[in-house]
């Protein structure tokens, strides 16, 4: 049987196949002879096609500055001459030939098409206002700015760079900027925030891997977030590597401390799994682990299970919960661990133009009946986006600690709607109490949102809170008095 096996010649069958797929489907006992005659008198169009063919492939690579191969210089062998066992036979590989220079062809097209190289960047101001001591009524003003420019470089379309230069500042601390400050003395904040490479279909398979310097976040971020309401927010130096697509595993390492032998490192390993169109299931495992000796001595792991989804009826109306169960067990210093958490989240979001959505929650992390007594019952959260479940006024944004390990019982009510197209507001209620204590009432927050989208490019929050403070929360602080918060904050995107 005879074949050319230049490319240009499959080029040629490509374009025949195309014609005439109908009866290349139909090659058989009965249409062979039918078949043959058709191709036969396609011969003259596809020879008149080659060179056509031939030169847009040859101009598309040499825009891509790639070498024009050699097949690419042949031309299409005849037609003619070959037995209906012969053509079925070709008609089978040419097929598997078209497929692969298919691929070929759309991924060099879609490099072409794509930026190679493009900035962009946000600045973001916030006035706060805090009067949240319980006892003075002394209140800090302060003005924070956050700015980042991020460069995002595409050298292949399975490749990706990013950089992240980011400067989070108080307003006035960088002294060396002061001329009545020594010269020397520069709070220099500038950094980078992000900056880590990328790649894409690691030999073909649906394998990526993420190295370098990374925002990580999974989960409902109880555990691990970018805690972005923070001025710096959250990034780890890491690798990260992910198989799948719709349901996907990753696996990462992050390195927190540099101590020579006594390095401090944290793993991972996270399934996020497709159940329906709908629902997913999220199993993990975090793993903590500090080789210093003495107190800063931890082994612990974090591992847990995270159900979400949502269903929306015919009228538009969409109901949606998150259920999480969360176990830690370990040793910090000479400490044994073993600690639980437990999370649930339902929301309503409505289907008219005013979109309302409430959200109902309830958290509870163990806390300790005797702490120093050898066992720690206090859950640690880790890395959390702690702002979005524990209030604005962020009375507790570091567990245990805030709480002095007696762990947390809350629950929430957040409601927000649009106002108008450019406006929404918003009204979010929390109670607090001790998971552990004699006295176990912490106290009731409440805040109040307002978002302006002044345009697609600015955006402008205020927010004003009030926490009432019951008896656990008065001999925690040493005060009974209410505290008070307020905040302005301008983003601008580009």
């Amino acid at each position: 049987m005879r074949r050319n096996t230049g490319t240009s010649r499959y080029m040629g069958w490509m374009l025949a196949l195309l014609l005439l797929a109908p009866a290349a489907n139909a090659v058989g006992e009965d249409s062979t002879v039918e078949t043959l005659k058709e191709l036969q008198e396609l011969r003259k169009e596809v020879e008149r096609r080659r060179n056509e063919m031939r030169r847009e492939l040859t101009l598309l690579r040499q825009v891509l500055g790639h070498e024009v191969e050699p097949e690419l210089e042949g031309g299409f062998g005849a037609l003619g001459g070959m037995t209906p066992d012969e053509l079925a036979a070709e008609l089978r590989i040419l097929r598997e030939e078209i497929e692969r220079l298919r691929d070929k062809i759309t991924a060099e097209q879609l490099e072409a098409r794509q930026e190679r190289f493009d900035i962009s960047g946000i600045v973001r101001t916030r006035f706060e206002w805090a009067d949240t001591d319980f006892v003075s009524g002394a209140a800090n003003v302060r003005e924070l700015m956050r700015s980042r420019i991020k460069l995002t470089g595409r050298p292949r379309h399975d490749t990706r760079v990013i950089v992240e230069i980011q400067d989070g500042r108080d307003w006035g601390a960088e002294t060396g900027l002061n001329p009545t400050f020594d010269a020397d003395a520069d709070a220099d904040h500038i950094d980078f925030h992000q900056a880590y490479v990328e790649l894409h279909e690691i030999y073909g398979k649906q394998l990526t891997m993420r190295l370098g310097r990374q925002e990580l976040a999974y989960g409902s971020r109880h555990l691990l977030g970018t805690a972005a309401w923070h001025n710096a927010s959250r990034a780890f130096d890491g690798i990260v590597f992910r198989y799948g697509e719709s349901s996907f595993v990753d696996l990462f390492v992050a390195k927190i401390s540099e101590q020579g032998v006594t390095d401090e490192n944290f793993y991972g390993l996270v399934i996020d799994a497709r159940l329906n169109d709908d629902h997913r299931a999220e199993p993990f495992v975090l793993f903590e682990h500090d080789k210093t000796p003495g107190v800063q001595r931890l082994l612990r792991a974090t591992g847990g299970l995270r159900l979400h989804g949502s269903a929306t009826g015919e009228t538009g109306h969409t109901f949606g919960y998150e259920l999480e169960g969360i176990g830690q067990a370990g040793e910090v210093a000479e400490d044994d661990v073993l600690a639980y958490m437990g999370s649930a989240t339902f929301r309503y979001r409505g289907s008219s133009w005013t979109q309302p959505e409430v959200r109902l929650g309830f958290d509870y992390l163990s806390g300790d009946d005797v702490p120093g007594d050898g066992d720690i019952e206090a859950f640690d959260t880790i890395y959390p986006s702690e702002h979005i479940f524990f209030g604005f006024m962020d009375l507790f944004k570091s567990l245990p600690e805030d709480t002095g390990n007696g762990g947390l019982l809350a629950f929430r009510m957040q409601g927000d709607m649009s106002a108008s197209e450019t406006v929404r507001v918003g009204l979010h209620v929390h109670h607090f109490a001790l998971a552990k204590g004699a006295k176990k009432v912490l106290g009731q927050e409440a805040d109040a949102v307002v978002t302006y989208r002044y345009s697609s490019a600015t955006v402008l929050h205020w927010g004003g809170m009030i926490f009432v403070p019951s008896d656990a929360m008065k001999l925690s602080r040493g005060g009974e008095d209410p505290a008070f918060k307020t905040f302005m904050q301008l983003e601008v995107r580009f």
